[in-house]
Formats: structure tokens, C-alpha cells, sequence
């Protein structure tokens, strides 16, 4: 009898174990990974990879919203450490260190530095009916800049709270 109750125990716990893996995370949103850059980021559970595209120093892939093609996701993924710097630090070796803030785009109308190393925005695009949604994100080790992602989403405001969702989901490794 206690074999049978231990053993329905454990049929239970590797069921719960199994049901947590592929359950999408609150929201309705699932973990995707990206195929060639090693981020993953939470989008919801009906969005479609659309592509990717590997234009000379960075990586640029889309998700998409199949019942609103102007609802998407864009990462690019970049190895342009000067980018993520201040110009003094590439130019002079001066004010070095972390800087987000400078890949910000023209049209932003409210910006959160989150860490040294994230800095969320939101801007407005002539290219989209939607906000820009973004955060830039830098990867290091230690004080050691890696490379950075420059995440971009556009959805209706009714969805703000969704895409402020993908955005703190994104994680690096």
C-alpha cells in the first residue's frame, strides 16, 4: 500500500513537473529563444517567428502577430561595443563604461534606466500606428561589455501591459 501511494506521488510530481515546463508564463506568453544570437524572450502564445536577417556586424529577428500584422517583436543583437559607449570613451578613452542610453531613438517620450546595463523606452514612429516599446540591453561579465540588444515592440495601447511583459521577460543566456 505505501508503495502504491509513493508511486502516485511521484506520477503526480513528474506530471506537475512536465505541466510547468510547457505551460506558457502569465499572460499567455511563451519563451522563445532566438536562433542565433542567445536570448530569450517571452511573446504571446499565438505570435509566429517571422525571420532573420545577419547584415554585416549584428543579427536582426522578428516575431509577429499573425491577426495584426502591425503587432511585432524586433531584436538585434549586436557586437558593436563602441555603440553602447560614449563617444568619449571611443574617441578620447574617456567616460568609459556602459551607456544605453545613447542607442535611445529620436521620438522618445519617456525613457527608465533600469541598471547601468538596461534602459527601457518609449518612443513614437511615423513607420507604425503603435508606440515603440523598446529596451536596450547590454551583456557583460564584470565591468566587460560584451555585445547588446536593442529590443523593439509595437502593439496597440490596449496592450501596453503585454509588451511591458516581453520586455522585462528578455534575458540574455
Amino acid at each position: 500500500m505505501h508503495g502504491i501511494a509513493l508511486g502516485m506521488v511521484l506520477v503526480v510530481s513528474v506530471a506537475v513537473s512536465a505541466s510547468s515546463i510547457a505551460a506558457p508564463s502569465a499572460g499567455g506568453l511563451v519563451v522563445r529563444a532566438s536562433k542565433v544570437a542567445g536570448f530569450s524572450v517571452p511573446v504571446p502564445s499565438g505570435w509566429r517567428y517571422k525571420n532573420a536577417s545577419y547584415p554585416s556586424d549584428h543579427s536582426t529577428e522578428f516575431w509577429t502577430d499573425p491577426a495584426n500584422a502591425k503587432s511585432k517583436l524586433e531584436v538585434q543583437d549586436s557586437g558593436c561595443l563602441g555603440c553602447v559607449q560614449r563617444e568619449s570613451c571611443t574617441l578620447h578613452n574617456t567616460g568609459c563604461g556602459p551607456y544605453p542610453e545613447g542607442l535611445v531613438p529620436k521620438g522618445t517620450i519617456s525613457k527608465r534606466k533600469l541598471s547601468p546595463w538596461r534602459e527601457q523606452f518609449t518612443a513614437r514612429n511615423s513607420a507604425s500606428p503603435y508606440l515603440d516599446r523598446g529596451l536596450v540591453v547590454i551583456r557583460h561579465h564584470g565591468s566587460q561589455i560584451e555585445d547588446w540588444a536593442y529590443v523593439e515592440i509595437w502593439v496597440p495601447d490596449s496592450e501596453a501591459s503585454i509588451a511591458n511583459s516581453m520586455l522585462a521577460g528578455f534575458k540574455f543566456g
